[in-house]
């Protein structure tokens, strides 16, 4: 990469947390232009800052389109980021939306299920029920860590996703 397309890379991820809307969506123009995983946290943080809906939905909408090499390992980094807790919910529905593939961060994105709200335990069922592939090593793991967090439980709503969750991964390894 060039250094003029870094540093006009680099003053657009800048630009993403300008107070003027206008500006922010230039620049999020340029990152969808000459954007790489670099993008992804800064795109988070200004997601998480902004109140412009179309800001929003253009963050969103770039998100859930995301095909490039890292993905996986910044939108993983992200979810363990405090700043981004407001937007965990669209980080992992990006996971989905990008059908990107999740098949080693299985025992994560299970205790994302189980630490998180019902929404975020939701999306990560559906993360990982569209996940063709899974490594069984983190199923296992994720079986053991669902069944301790069930146990525990007393939100009758997320228990029941943690349940189907727990089913859906049993079925992964044979395990009825």
């Amino acid at each position: 990469m060039s250094t003029s397309k870094k540093s006009g890379l680099d003053k657009a991820f800048e630009s993403l947390l300008h107070a003027d809307d206008a500006q922010v969506l230039r620049a999020l123009a340029t990152v969808d232009q000459q954007g790489d995983a670099r993008a992804i946290m800064p795109l988070l943080h200004a997601l998480a800052r902004s109140t412009d809906h179309k800001v929003q939905q253009r963050i969103t909408d770039m998100l859930y389109q995301i095909k490039v090499k890292d993905a996986v390992p910044e939108l993983m980094k992200a979810l363990e980021e405090p700043a981004l807790r407001p937007v965990r919910r669209t980080i992992l529905a990006t996971f989905w939306n990008a059908g990107l593939d999740v098949r080693d961060q299985v025992e994560q994105l299970v205790s994302v299920a189980v630490e998180g709200d019902a929404e975020e335990c939701f999306e990560c069922l559906t993360v990982l029920e569209h996940n063709e592939f899974l490594n069984d090593k983190g199923v296992l793991a994720g079986i053991k860590r669902l069944k301790a967090a069930i146990a525990g439980n007393t939100d009758e709503y997320k228990g029941a996703m943690l349940g189907t969750l727990l089913v859906e991964l049993q079925a992964r390894v044979g395990k009825e």
